[in-house]
């Protein structure tokens, strides 16, 4: 093995000291050696020195003009830095020097739908398809489906059944049954249709580690027990807070995008999106200090660890740039979280979006959620979530009640004015109509609804399952309805149901 695949290999294992000693060695041989300087860029990108990455990929470019990878990667660090004009060039750059390579107008469309190209976008994803077939060809399907099921025809369809069975990748059979999905759905074949939701479901649930149910409610019994309103309480002290952190939680798909877009419209809020940064970082740093596992790792905090988190926090913030009163982040499961928040953030917020179960269910069927939980790919599983999930905010609701505000998606959807009106009254803001033109703007959106925002509202949602009714809820053997348990009437059901 040379240097280089060395380094790279390296670099794959995440031991970024390791590579970078091989990198810079290649380096001080020849100074002009365009992979190893693509390589450093790479290990900047991972330690999100985003200034330092996009020196590094430019000088990789001149030196590598005619390869893709260093393009690809410098588009991105412009993305990081907030420059997507600049990113756009580059990847526009990319079709003109590979004009017959479809990933090039597959990275290009996932760019324009990120900030709102969406015609733009559509029109990347045909001409990515007018390319000779390549790995991504099911992948620019699926988003052509989901941007418009109208624009595949019968012989597309027929040319993603060929891809299909030609493709030896899990991941891409998964992806070409949603698109075959959804295309079927777009001609009107909902027989075609929900096979192929199903098949990719039971699909990607084969490829996703078993979700148990009685693990979970046993580890969201351990959180009730530590997070109590004593615990909560005890942990307040002092915070001289140049923000607060407001926390949009829920189940997947329940309109946290929509919610967050239109909030973000208002001049004293901006977001995070729903970047993992509670736990993967906050929580991860204190396991590996305490060697506990969350919760456990909370039980015994101290001020000075409390001190060091926060501030881990409000360095996420300051990369994004971000100097707002109000910080949103829209993980959904975050829900999990809100004891801890609360004991490091006493000043944070959280808004419960809610939507009724079915409809959500639904929205979770039809769609590839690119993420290894069974429980987003099994619906028995998914109502097993639920049910924990509404436990929990029961507790929270008992436990932290004036810091969480129960916004529903049908509300919001129904009377929006009236909706954010309320949330805005709750959030000490003063509402502003520009919450209502959310869809008029190119700021980034990122997760699986970013073409939806761009949208006006559209009011038949939640209706979306009535066509499939009977086959869709035979994918639930518990054969139970499932209604949400929460303290506030679920606005979907009638009163009295």
């Amino acid at each position: 093995m040379n240097v280089i695949a060395r380094a790279n290999k390296l670099l794959s294992e995440n031991k970024l000291k390791q590579a970078e000693f091989h990198f810079k060695s290649l380096l001080e041989a020849n100074p002009n050696q365009g992979e190893a300087l693509f390589g450093l860029g790479r290990i900047a990108m991972r330690l999100e020195k985003y200034p330092e990455a996009v020196y590094l990929l430019q000088k990789a470019c001149q030196r590598l003009p005619k390869v893709l990878d260093p393009l690809f990667a410098l588009a991105d660090a412009f993305d990081a830095l907030k420059k997507p004009h600049y990113a756009q060039d580059i990847l526009e750059h990319c079709c003109q020097i590979a004009p017959h390579n479809g990933e090039v107008f597959y990275r290009l469309a996932q760019h324009q739908l990120v900030y709102g190209f969406i015609e733009q976008a559509k029109q990347s994803l045909m001409r990515g398809l007018a390319c000779p077939d390549h790995n991504v060809s099911l992948y620019l399907y699926y988003e052509l489906a989901y941007l418009d099921p109208k624009a595949i025809d019968s012989a597309q369809i027929a040319h993603l059944h060929t891809l299909l069975r030609g493709t030896q990748n899990k991941h891409a059979k998964v992806v070409a049954h949603y698109a075959l999905g959804k295309s079927y759905h777009g001609l009107g074949d909902k027989n075609q249709a929900f096979a192929h939701y199903r098949l990719a479901n039971k699909l990607q649930a084969k490829l996703c580690p078993t979700f148990s149910a009685t693990a979970f409610n046993t580890h969201i019994d351990k959180i009730k027990t530590l997070f109590n309103a004593e615990f909560i309480a005890s942990q307040r002290d002092e915070l001289k807070a140049s923000f607060t952190p407001v926390f949009i939680v829920g189940m997947p798909r329940c309109g946290s995008t929509l919610l967050e877009q239109m909030l973000c419209q208002h001049p004293k809020v901006a977001s995070l999106g729903d970047r993992d940064i509670f736990n993967a970082k906050l929580m991860a740093h204190l396991s590996k200090v305490t060697g506990q596992t969350f919760p456990d790792c909370m039980a015994d905090i101290s001020g000075e660890m409390r001190s060091k988190l926060r501030q881990m926090y409000a360095d996420e913030v300051a990369k994004q740039q971000l100097g707002h009163q109000y910080i949103i982040n829209k993980l959904a499961a975050n829900f999990e979280a809100i004891g801890a928040i609360k004991a490091l953030f006493p000043n944070a917020l959280f808004i419960d979006m809610r939507r009724s179960f079915y409809p959500m269910a639904w929205s979770v069927f039809t769609h590839y959620l690119d993420t290894n939980k069974a429980f987003c790919c099994d619906m028995d599983m998914l109502q097993d979530y639920y049910e924990g999930y509404d436990s929990l905010m029961q507790h929270w609701h008992q436990n932290a009640d004036k810091s969480i505000y129960t916004q529903h998606y049908e509300q919001l959807t129904d009377k929006p004015e009236q909706a954010l009106r309320k949330l805005c009254n709750w959030l000490d803001i003063v509402y502003t109509e520009h919450c209502l033109d959310y869809h008029n703007n190119n700021k980034a959106v990122t997760g699986l609804s970013r073409a939806q925002v761009r949208q006006p509202l559209y009011l038949g949602a939640n209706l979306a399952y009535k066509q499939y009714e009977q086959a869709f809820l035979g994918c639930f053997k518990r054969g139970e309805q499932t209604k949400p348990a929460h303290p506030e009437t679920d606005p979907a059901q009638p009163a009295g149901e």
